[in-house]
């Protein structure tokens, strides 16, 4: 089960990490608010035929929110972590990766590993060893040095798109916080589920009124209908959504959230190499100097980690 949960920690951050890539490609052509609203709604409706299909069992409804439920106590951690991802995540990770490059998007969003290991002493009490502050700090040091030397006064990348990548990381390590909390009551697909209806809920109520406003509701639909777009919202809305973050829940009911985020840098190098060769973008010397310390925190991190679980796993056997 531990090297399940290890295996999909790699996959996920893989899914993510080209996530960015076609976030970035669909809001070149169509409106923020457009790509979270369809791409949810889409996730929405393929979840619901999973969910009555029975091909992913799925025993959480509106039942267990406004009637009486055993569980009813515990749903507050579930809307918790439905609220900081999907719709305070994504919102900020699509408005962040719109006003930057992909590369800039990948590097910050690898500082969830620090805010996940604060925030986990802080809500869970669970605490990392010094070794693993110690390489926490040095993937600190290299987004801290890649954003120093970034040029937001030409390009792609802005101010106000790197303030929007760093909230989604607070939000993204807020989420993986509360995923542990929820895990211990709900399946991992029940609280993708949670999330993924919450999501087409907030966002496609938000979109319809901004396009009733604006008289152009009979052309809600009309991203769906270009080929391009049609790719990149079935890649987020099916890959990214349901199965990307069904395997990220399943990973953190299983370890610690920094050393989940560890993984991160897994994301980092997929986001940067995706955008080198579908984005055109250039690699710089800070860059490659920043992710050498990227790549230092994610192996020690997740070695120590490893080896801390496979320690606590063989003194359970002799048990």
């Amino acid at each position: 089960m531990t090297f399940l949960a290890y295996l999909f920690a790699i996959l996920k951050n893989a899914v993510y990490g080209t996530t960015v890539f076609f976030t970035g490609e669909l809001t070149e052509s169509t409106d923020v608010l457009d790509v979270l609203a369809l791409r949810f709604l889409m996730s929405a409706v393929v979840f619901w035929l999973l969910k009555i299909t029975r091909v992913c069992k799925i025993q959480v409804g509106v039942k267990d929110f406004f009637g009486q439920s055993p569980r009813k106590a515990v749903l507050k951690n579930v809307l918790l972590t439905a609220l900081f991802e999907p719709v305070l995540y994504m919102l900020f990770e699509t408005l962040g990766v719109s006003m930057s490059s992909n590369i800039t998007a990948g590097v910050i969003l690898s500082l969830s590993a620090v805010t996940s290991c604060i925030f986990e002493m802080i809500f869970l009490k669970e605490s990392s060893t010094t070794a693993q502050k110690i390489f926490l700090g040095l993937g600190i040091f290299g987004a801290i040095y890649i954003a120093v030397n970034t040029d937001t006064a030409s390009g792609k990348d802005s101010v106000l798109g790197i303030l929007f990548l760093i909230l989604t990381v607070i939000s993204g390590s807020l989420f993986s916080v509360f995923s542990r909390k929820s895990s211990r009551s709900f399946g991992a697909m029940e609280v993708t589920y949670v999330s993924c209806m919450l999501g087409a809920v907030v966002f496609n109520a938000v979109n319809v009124v901004r396009h009733l406003f604006a008289g152009d509701i009979l052309h809600y639909f009309d991203p769906y209908f270009d080929w391009n777009n049609l790719l990149g919202f079935a890649f987020l809305a099916i890959l990214s959504t349901i199965v990307a973050t069904g395997m990220n829940n399943f990973a953190l009911g299983r370890m610690q959230s920094s050393t989940m985020a560890a993984f991160g840098g897994i994301s980092t190098f997929v986001t940067v190499g995706v955008g080198m060769l579908l984005g055109g973008e250039t690699l710089q010397t800070y860059h490659v100097i920043g992710l050498v310390f990227i790549l230092a925190r994610m192996i020690g991190v997740s070695y120590i980690a490893i080896k801390r679980d496979r320690a606590a796993q063989l003194a359970d056997e002799k048990k």
